[in-house]
């Protein structure tokens, strides 16, 4: 490879001439809070539409209200600088306008996944100091959430009616076809709900959000610094016990100002496909849920800062509903995750509808397989439509992606770093000691959008960040003679076969490039032979036939021609459902090791015959 004496640092001596045209990597954050810059671009807009949930339009200056009269309401509950309000529901208009009426108040708001159970709703709630929660009336969040405040973790809980942000035709069928659902539906006693299913306990804890925004307004917003926590992003926990990475207004201005700057359509571009478009001219697919920090950024807050129309979408497991918005709404930005994008591509139906809007999908949250990349790209009718970037909840999200326009995009790998963000590979085993380009070690990054820390875990934010402000990422990957990253793997999944360094995502993308797969995930077992060795959970795509599935020797034979013969797998395992999945869509490998483990655990327990 060229350049392979230099060391693997992407800063702002190392990236001159390599940024598209126009593009500067060292740009200026504005010193002022998030919720000003989004609420300002609110006001520019005023009269374009702001969101498209299922039918329902909202325009930027109805928004604007909303924001205001809940902040108001929350203010009036007790809402002041430094609350933690927590946000528990799935994709809807309320989770903008709650998120950035908290903000104004100087609270933080606290992200929930909408997939915890009980026992995660309650160790977060406990762990981030939840004192306000937020939730729909649908019975699968409200009873949870009510569960939370008579236990007194709670003090208080705004619920929002789902129902009430449809049109009207469609609240009235929500009501008559999913009324047992509502916790209190306006027709439930015309037809006699109420004897079929247990409405939540009321409390006077208990706000209803159209109560919340019914008061006058009349307060002055508190004064803010930049450097007040906006956000508590808990981390995936992929890799251990999920902790709260401590985001700063500075952070989430720093990243979306980076978003904008390097993605965003400006006056000085010469050329403008490709690029995240303002006003009038920007549609969203908002699928992701606003709860993880991908969604959170680019579905909503950077979208926002460009004028753009949310197309809200609650269920992004529901594929035909995403694709029917893909066809009629006519969005020219998707954010995705590999899975999604995968799933779409699987839809027997994908032929019936147009997907030739989107100017832009921006993949990120886990690795994108080749063959899922090009059949998106066919679907969608024009290459390079999917741009693949590299995130973390601690980087708020965004740290790398492939340019826009102007230079070729690189499939296999996540791109330049953003303008202020600096890269470097190291010895996983010793910071200090910088590799060179070409060799794979651990990711370091640094910059603007940089999490001040982990909530209340002081041990783990000095073990994350060093005293000269670099994040060990924990994945592992390197830089190319043009400063491109790719992405290898996690530090942690790497199995060790021989001696020789495997890494599962390699093999997992090397797998689903067989014509014939859908999807795998890959772990390391103990092996008393070589150390450990590779297992490989494989799907098979639904139209392959099981005499046409290749046996595990013509899939050992298929992956020689790509892999180290140390990197193929020594066991596979074939699962006829999609194989398990975290909150945010990641293959969930520590789910399939947990079987393994209990399955070998089991084994050498076995029953005794004697």
């Amino acid at each position: 490879m060229q350049a392979k004496n230099l060391q693997a640092v992407a800063n702002a001596a190392s990236l001159s001439g390599k940024y598209p045209a126009k593009t500067q990597w060292d740009i200026t954050i504005p010193e002022t809070c998030l919720h000003d810059m989004v609420m300002d671009a609110a006001a520019r807009h005023a009269d374009d539409l702001a969101m498209d949930f299922l039918g329902r339009k909202m325009r930027y200056a109805d928004f604007s209200d909303h924001v205001s009269r809940a902040a108001q309401g929350l203010h009036d509950m007790g809402v002041e600088k430094g609350t933690k309000v927590g946000l528990y529901m799935p994709n809807t208009p309320y989770y903008p306008i709650m998120f950035f009426a908290a903000l104004s108040l100087g609270a933080t708001v606290v992200n929930y996944s909408p997939l915890y159970t009980d026992e995660e709703l309650a160790r977060q709630v406990e762990d981030s100091d939840t004192d306000f929660m937020v939730t729909l009336d649908l019975k699968e969040f409200h009873s949870k959430a009510t569960s939370l405040v008579i236990q007194n973790r709670v003090k208080k809980m705004v619920t929002c009616s789902l129902p009430e942000m449809l049109p009207p035709l469609k609240k009235f069928g929500f009501y008559l076809t999913k009324g047992r659902e509502v916790v209190s539906s306006p027709l439930r006693a015309f037809f006699n709900f109420a004897a079929k299913g247990k409405t939540d306990p009321k409390t006077d804890k208990d706000v209803d959000y159209r109560d919340l925004t019914s008061k006058p307004l009349g307060f002055d917003l508190p004064e803010l610094s930049i450097d007040d926590v906006a956000v508590l992003q808990y981390t995936g926990g992929t890799s251990g016990v999920p902790k709260g990475a401590v985001l700063t207004h500075k952070n989430l201005v720093s990243n979306m100002i980076q978003i904008e700057h390097y993605f965003g359509d400006r006056p000085d571009r010469d050329d403008h496909s490709g690029v995240l478009k303002r006003g009038a001219d920007a549609r969203t697919l908002a699928a992701i849920p606003y709860f993880h920090v991908f969604g959170m950024m680019i579905g909503m807050i950077a979208s926002m800062r460009m004028g753009s129309e949310l197309v809200i979408l609650p269920n992004p497991r529901d594929i035909k509903e995403t694709l029917k918005a893909i066809d009629k709404k006519k969005p020219t930005l998707f954010p995705a995750v590999p899975r999604l994008i995968q799933a779409i591509t699987e839809h027997p139906d994908l032929d019936r509808y147009d997907l030739s809007s989107l100017e832009s999908v921006i993949a990120g949250g886990a690795p994108l397989n080749d063959a899922t990349l090009e059949a998106f790209n066919r679907a969608a009718g024009r290459d390079n439509v999917i741009k693949q970037g590299y995130g973390l909840s601690e980087m708020s999200p965004v740290a790398s992606s492939n340019p826009p326009n102007s230079l070729p995009v690189k499939n296999d790998t996540v791109g330049l770093p953003y303008p202020q963000t600096e890269i470097k590979i190291v010895n996983p085993a010793d910071d200090n000691e910088i590799y060179n380009i070409g060799d794979v070690g651990e990711i370091c990054l640094r910059g603007p959008q940089l999490m001040t820390g982990y909530y209340k875990n002081e041990d783990e934010s000095r073990a994350a960040i060093t005293d000269d402000g670099w994040f060990k990422t924990g994945d592992l990957g390197f830089l190319d003679e043009n400063l491109y990253l790719k992405i290898v793997d996690r530090k942690k999944r790497m199995i060790i076969v021989n001696g020789h360094n495997a890494y599962p995502a390699q093999i997992e993308n090397t797998i689903e490039n067989h014509p014939a797969v859908a999807e795998a995930v890959v772990i390391g077992l103990s092996d008393d032979r070589s150390g450990e060795a590779a297992k490989a959970f494989i799907r098979y795509k639904a139209d392959i036939a099981t005499e046409d599935r290749p046996t595990d020797d013509e899939m050992r034979l298929f992956l020689s021609r790509f892999l180290n013969k140390l990197d193929v797998p020594k066991y596979f395992e074939v699962r006829e459902e999609e194989l398990p999945k975290t909150s945010v869509g990641k293959p969930d490998f520590k789910a399939l090791e947990a079987e393994e483990h209990a399955k070998i655990k089991h084994k050498q327990n076995g029953p005794n015959l004697n």
